[in-house]
């Protein structure tokens, strides 16, 4: 008897901690400083300068209420001021070109309630469970889709858009790219709009990579033949 309780216990509590746990919230985080004066050490060149912050495993959870890592994407965010004469262009896709539209990453991100009550498995194929717990997935169905839309606007208009940075002007925004790895740099590449001159900002990776599967690099000298010596089989 005691046994069929405990049974009985753990089939209602469990899928109602994965419908509770659903789409019952999100929040998106604050996101670093605009001004580059808030960043330390810029670099500056010809009187544009650049900051490229790679947000770490913690920052990125807290900021985008998602876990980036396990989607295989890094959050930077950039800073670029323009206090020169010229006029410079940027693109997302000249920094990197496996970076991902804010588009996309919020529908890697996106709750399914559905999904994850399968995810399960036997306690979703419970009668009983679904009998009880009906009228509260219902509501979660009609939640998650708002969520889904207030997620998809946050991580739409943080971005960085692809501008022509005036004279005296700024821009800043988050910018979502294929894993770094550790000590791997960063290019922010600027275009002079007028002479076609590129200036070139690098920054390091400096955080850990937790959680990003890499693959293990390869040794090049097991590709590399061996020389065998010359040997001689006359007298």
């Amino acid at each position: 008897m005691l046994v069929f309780k405990k049974v009985v216990c753990v089939i209602l509590i469990v899928p109602l901690l994965a419908l509770c746990s659903g789409c019952a919230s999100y929040r998106f985080g604050r996101l670093p400083s605009p001004y580059i004066q808030d960043h330390p050490n810029p670099i500056t060149q010809k009187d544009v300068s650049a900051v490229a912050e790679i947000l770490n495993y913690t920052q990125a959870n807290s900021t985008f209420d998602c876990e980036l890592t396990k989607k295989q994407v890094t959050p930077v965010f950039i800073v670029i001021e323009n206090k020169s004469n010229a006029a410079y262009g940027f693109r997302k896709t000249d920094v990197d070109s496996s970076y991902l539209p804010a588009e996309e990453v919020a529908k890697k991100c996106a709750r399914s309630t559905m999904g994850r009550l399968i995810s399960y498995g036997f306690f979703a194929l419970v009668p009983f469970v679904w009998i009880i717990f009906l009228p509260m997935l219902i509501a979660e169905m009609i939640n998650c889709p708002t969520i889904n839309s207030r997620m998809k606007n946050d991580y739409v208009t943080n971005e960085i858009a692809d501008t022509t940075i005036s004279p005296g002007r700024s821009i800043s925004g988050i910018m979502f790219v294929a894993p770094l790895r550790s000590g791997e740099m960063f290019t922010v590449p600027l275009t002079n709009r007028e002479t076609g001159e590129k200036l070139l900002f690098q920054f390091q990776n400096n955080q850990q990579n937790i959680g990003v599967t890499q693959s293990p690099k390869k040794d090049e000298n097991k590709n590399k033949k061996k020389k065998q010596p010359k040997q001689n089989f006359g007298p």
